[in-house]
């Protein structure tokens, strides 16, 4: 074959061409079906949304059935100005139990797991405080967020991630369950830690190595990892959080133990590959990681929500609508899916105050390309509650720093039986009465090692200050006594004169 040999006049086409191709802003990739979608009016409302709730970086992939109809990247994913991209990973949050699940339907698939067969047939030294209740707990109400675990102890697990999985699952020996097995719903992380144990222990594989090899890989997740030293060229973004109000670059923690239920890491592309594998029954390019019954068993609604919506199998149902969202202390993600479409929305940054806006921000780009409805950012002004809560504690600290002032300062007039019943009064309720409420309600409701990790500064002041009234308060008790005493014996002595 002869050697093929351009004029300069197609040299010339040649190099317009390949300028044409480059000049492609690399973050974008739209597949052929996408002619329809209005790119434009989708990246104005993103960057409009990013700037107004101060987000450093996102990205999106939008599917339908087996191609991409849009994907791209927006902002930033690190302190040094590199462009987020949908190549850039990101540390998924709750999404990562889907595909625990999914791991979980496979060895279904294989015959090395039932269902209805109880955790302790997979993992038989299993135990929680209640020795029956344990043996009850099967795969199934994990899966379906049934075993009686409550959220709470999920909650603090997230702060026990620097150990191994079995580690994990070995100190819930003393746990109590909160509802009875299969009683209800309860939305728990460790519930999909032990499912992670179970795959560990059917496969004799680390959870890690067996999501990398029998979904990653088969789907073609070149930028998803397990664990974050997998990433040998440092691409995985740099997560933010809200610190009263401010975005803040962070590191996570160590969460080994946490992997299977919240911090599996992927990219906007990847995620495309997932939906493409999902709405096409498991299958991805010829690939199948997962058998259509499985599929199909994998989104039954099962464990009631709230009105309409149920959870399945590392899944939220509502109707035709499959979805999850998930957060870590310093990311976001949600997977939206129908019978037609997938949309993923990755951020690298958290806010735990608006983390509904993050969801909207999903569900918009959802009925715009479902159902051609407008994408408007909200009037809503997302830094309000940060402004209350800022000032809030503003107070707190001068009314605790002229409380100080009050104890070192000399007490020269004397004190009236009014002032002395106000003084008694507030000092119940300001230092006593109301900083007990606030730590019981809020060690009620979240553990103080979660407040910290996904509220810092309003986190802490919420369990600081209340600590620093109490002990001002105790202080001010003594001085009443000490007080009381010294009038007392000032009192006998005029008596003894």
């Amino acid at each position: 074959m002869r050697n093929l040999k351009l004029s300069k006049s197609g040299k010339l086409i040649l190099i317009i061409l390949l300028f044409f191709i480059t000049s492609l802003n690399e973050k974008a990739l739209a597949g052929e079906n996408n002619k329809n979608l209005d790119i434009s009016k989708i990246d104005e409302y993103i960057n409009n949304e990013l700037e107004r709730q101060n987000v450093p970086g996102a990205s999106i992939a939008i599917v339908k059935d087996d191609k991409v109809q849009y994907i791209k990247g927006y902002g930033i994913s690190s302190p040094n100005g590199k462009e987020m991209t949908p190549q850039t990973p990101v540390v998924l949050g709750s999404v990562s139990k889907s595909f625990t699940a999914l791991a979980i339907m496979q060895l279904v698939d294989q015959g090395m797991i039932q269902l209805d067969n109880p955790v302790q047939q997979y993992i038989p030294w299993f135990r929680l405080a209640d020795e029956e209740a344990s043996k009850e707990i099967t795969i199934r109400h994990l899966l379906n967020h049934t075993s009686g675990i409550s959220e709470y102890d999920g909650q603090h697990a997230i702060s026990e991630g620097d150990q191994s999985l079995k580690k994990l699952v070995e100190s819930l020996k003393g746990l109590r369950l909160e509802k009875k097995v299969g009683e209800s719903y309860q939305y728990s992380n460790l519930n999909y830690g032990i499912l992670g144990l179970v795959i560990e222990e059917v496969t004799k594989t680390p959870y890690a190595e067996y999501i990398s090899r029998n979904i990653f890989k088969p789907l073609q997740m070149e930028n998803s990892y397990a664990v974050p030293k997998e990433d040998k060229n440092n691409t995985i973004a740099t997560g933010y959080q809200t610190m009263f109000g401010f975005k803040m670059p962070t590191e996570q923690l160590n969460h080994e133990a946490n992997v299977p239920f919240g911090y599996l890491i992927s990219s906007a592309k990847d995620m495309a590959n997932y939906m493409i594998a999902i709405l096409n029954k498991g299958q991805f390019k010829g690939e199948r990681v997962l058998s259509k019954q499985s599929i199909n068993e994998m989104h039954q609604p099962s464990s009631l929500i709230e009105n309409d919506t149920y959870y399945a199998m590392g899944w939220e149902v509502d109707n035709d609508v499959i979805t999850h969202n998930g957060w870590t202390e310093n990311t976001y993600s949600r997977v939206l899916l129908d019978e037609e479409y997938g949309i993923t929305l990755l951020i690298n940054s958290f806010d735990y105050f608006n983390s509904n806006r993050y969801d909207q921000m999903l569900m918009n780009l959802y009925n715009f390309v479902k159902h051609n409805e407008p994408l408007k950012s909200s009037e809503e002004n997302p830094y309000m509650i940060y402004i209350i809560y800022d000032l809030i504690i503003v107070v707190a600290i001068a009314f605790i720093s002229f409380s100080v002032y009050k104890i070192f300062k000399q007490q020269k007039r004397k004190v009236t039986p009014v002032k002395l019943l106000v003084n008694v009064v507030s000092l119940i309720v300001l230092n006593f009465l109301l900083p007990f409420l606030i730590l019981y309600y809020v060690t009620k409701v979240v553990p103080l090692s979660a407040a910290t990790l996904f509220i810092p500064g309003i986190g802490h002041a919420l369990f600081i200050i209340p600590l620093f009234l109490i002990i001002i308060g105790v202080i001010n008790v003594g001085k009443l006594v000490r007080n009381r005493v010294k009038v007392d014996e000032s009192s006998k002595k005029k008596e003894g004169n």
